[in-house]
């Protein structure tokens, strides 16, 4: 039944779901074995398709398989009835206690999973996977570890150093005492992924060397050997491996995570061309799923190929009302610049584990922080977890909400204990080499960086290019420069201390909104396009671009045309354009969620002060026609592009120069300078457009 159902789901959906389980129920009824049943059953739960009739069967003639009432929990449409008769089975048996327990366990229900596995019975067949399921409940419940034998002890007694000590009591151990690690497989699968996911790229490697040396022809080995060469940013080697696995043309016969690692490997691989076409994509994805529906990975993957490749409105209402895990629908809503949406999703999650729990506050508070709502953030984040794990997960959001206040001091007591115990998590670096610029200290800032370099290095195992952060870094390390000639020392200043808005009753900038991009319109621009729409929209590429400075600004057609990325043309224009006619200049990878007429109100000029360094964005700009301080950037950006032969955008035409244009005009009534937080509780900003995951875009 598997391989020909599998096959069938590939080639795609079934023309009567129904039919499998009918047609098992008449072979259970008609004298089917007990195996035979309980593994077709399987089959369709994990297809998801219904089973007509034939669980039912195979209860009337099992009623005492614990097995197939745990299938029947995964058939059910009634959850709760269910687990309560899977409980009644297993507690009159008192045996395969494990079973009930990560039941209870993945509801949430952690107390009573825990108690059922107080009452083992060491005379039963199941006592061994009862007790080690009872020492992973502790583990993951950050409760001491019982005592365990056997390689299972031995990789949980890693699981509880690394969640109780951090990531640097693991790589100690793994230092000192791997010779006597055991050749088990899944210590050693976690012990390589969980390096990899700390950071720790050179020691994940060589784990992986030992994992294969040890564990000969394990079934793990290959996939975790290519989920090394995807984290390394390496889908070429990614693409060998799984090409040599076997069954290459018959994937209905893969399991999930074959599929998990080829849809990522083939996303990677159409990120790559110059004009990514993600429909292949969307179709493995569509296919992976008909196999596998309830695999959350698979999921995700599906619902990122349809955020790549369908209208953005039609996808946000079905997300809204449709079925699926809401934290998959709301992390895709976010996404989609529906922040507010996926936050009313999130309210109809089901319970879940400890860990679980603790992700879906760090999404709440991730949600409020991108409404610019930082109080409801740190009213969702709530309290740091007692162990060292889950507390540097909390220390990364409590941090970066902090920052979002300027609050420096609680931003680096957030950081300070994750860092020590999780050294690696190139988060956290990145995180507190900004905290360390803000608080005036560039050679603080600098060796953070300098950390975060040599683990990227170790990750793609080239050295990773400069970008604004090594910029401006370096920028604040130069001496004798005064604040008027310094991004960083001029962006500093502006974060930390910003100019009060003094109102000028007669400004009056123009409602009226201009765009720039270059290429198709894909269902992202477009989506983009219509939620701007509140005032008349002129949309701009390279063509109309030409045609407008030959007309306002025939001085920077040579520049505009020897510039050849087009996020540094866009630059260009945007400032050449509002210098002239001002009004509203915006991206359209951001998504007004409310009108932005109120900042118009008696302003001669509304510009936003980056959450990151305090730089002034260039992303949203609005302005009165011929203000000076556009002439002026836009004169700085020409000089600037004069001197280098390959511009950074965002250094040498982008926010850096706004920055020191700005400086000067910094005190002039008519200036509102919005902080991120008052953009985001009205803009969706720099969301995650397909044009961004290959090498088009300028980062």
């Amino acid at each position: 039944m598997s391989d020909t159902l599998a096959h069938r789901l590939w080639a795609g959906t079934l023309d009567d779901p129904t039919a499998p389980g009918r047609d098992l129920a008449r072979r259970i009824a008609g004298g089917s074995g007990y195996p035979q049943a309980l593994a077709d059953l399987r089959v369709l739960a994990r297809h998801g398709l219904p089973e007509s009739g034939a669980l039912a069967e195979a209860r009337r003639r099992w009623p005492q398989s614990i097995d197939l009432a745990r299938v029947a929990l995964d058939l059910a449409a009634d959850a709760d009835a269910a687990l309560s008769d899977l409980a009644a089975v297993v507690q009159a048996q008192n045996r395969r206690l494990s079973v009930l327990a990560r039941a209870l366990w993945a509801r949430g229900r952690c107390d009573e999973a825990r108690a059922v596995l107080e009452g083992i019975d060491p005379a039963s067949d199941s006592q061994d996977e009862d007790a080690a399921t009872r020492a992973e409940l502790a583990v993951l419940s950050d409760a001491p570890l019982p005592p365990l034998a056997g390689p299972k002890g031995a990789h949980l007694s890693l699981i509880a150093d690394w969640r109780l000590g951090g990531a640097r009591v693991l790589a100690r151990r793994y230092d000192l005492e791997r010779a006597g690690f055991p050749a088990h497989p899944p210590l050693w699968s976690w012990l390589v992924e969980t390096l990899m996911t700390e950071g720790d790229h050179a020691r994940a490697r060589h784990a992986m060397g030992e994992f294969a040396a040890r564990c000969v022809g394990a079934a793990d080995v290959d996939p975790v050997r290519i989920r090394l060469a995807l984290e390394g940013e390496n889908p070429r080697r990614a693409r060998k491996l799984l090409d040599a696995l076997p069954d290459r043309d018959s994937p209905w016969r893969w399991g999930p995570r074959r599929h998990l690692q080829t849809l990522r490997c083939l996303a990677d691989e159409i990120a790559q061309t110059d004009h990514p076409d993600y429909t292949p994509f969307r179709d493995g994805t569509g296919a992976a799923i008909r196999l596998y529906p309830g695999h959350a990975g698979l999921q995700s993957l599906h619902l990122l190929a349809r955020e790549l490749t369908e209208p953005r409105a039609e996808l946000a209402r079905a997300l809204v009302t449709g079925p699926g895990d809401p934290r998959l629908r709301a992390a895709t809503l976010m996404r989609l610049g529906r922040h507010a949406e996926a936050l009313a999703l999130l309210d109809t999650a089901l319970p879940g584990p400890p860990d679980d729990a603790l992700r879906l506050r760090i999404r709440r508070a991730e949600l409020r922080l991108a409404l610019g709502d930082l109080a409801g953030a740190r009213d969702a984040l709530g309290d740091r977890p007692a162990a060292a794990a889950p507390a540097a997960d909390h220390a990364y959001w409590a941090a970066e909400i902090a920052l979002a206040a300027r609050d420096l001091g609680t931003a680096e007591r957030a950081l300070a204990p994750a860092l020590e115990t999780f050294p690696s998590r190139m988060g956290l670096i990145l995180t507190a080499a900004r905290a360390r610029f803000l608080a005036d200290d560039a050679p603080g800032a600098q060796a953070l960086l300098d950390r975060f370099r040599t683990l990227k290095t170790a990750q793609i195992d080239r050295d990773p290019p400069d970008d604004l952060r090594d910029r401006i870094v370096r920028d604040a390390q130069v001496a004798g420069v005064t604040v008027d000639r310094s991004v960083a020392r001029a962006a500093r200043a502006l974060a930390l201390s910003p100019p009060a808005f003094q109102p000028v009753s007669e400004a009056r900038i123009p409602r009226r909104i201009a765009h720039y991009w270059e290429g198709p319109r894909t269902a992202a621009i477009e989506d983009g396009l219509a939620a701007w729409a509140e005032f008349p929209q002129t949309v701009h590429d390279a063509a109309s671009a030409r045609l407008w400075l030959a007309d306002h600004a025939p001085g920077l057609g040579g520049p505009f045309d020897r510039l050849s990325q087009a996020a540094a043309r866009a630059d260009l224009f945007r400032i050449a354009l509002m210098a002239v006619e001002g009004g509203i200049f915006a991206d359209l990878d951001e998504r007004p969620r409310a009108s932005v007429a109120p900042w118009l109100d008696k302003a001669r000029a509304v510009l936003v002060i980056e959450q990151g360094h305090g730089t002034i964005a260039n992303n949203f700009l609005a302005g009165e026609p011929g203000l000076a301080l556009f002439a002026q950037a836009r004169d700085r950006i020409v000089s600037r592009l004069a001197q280098v032969e390959t511009p950074y955008p965002w250094w040498d035409c982008g926010p850096a120069q706004m920055t020191l244009a700005l400086w000067p005009h910094r005190a002039e009534a008519g200036l509102r300078l919005l902080s991120q937080a008052d953009y985001d509780a009205r803009v969706a900003t720099n969301l995650p457009y397909p044009h961004k995951r290959g090498p088009g875009h300028w980062r």
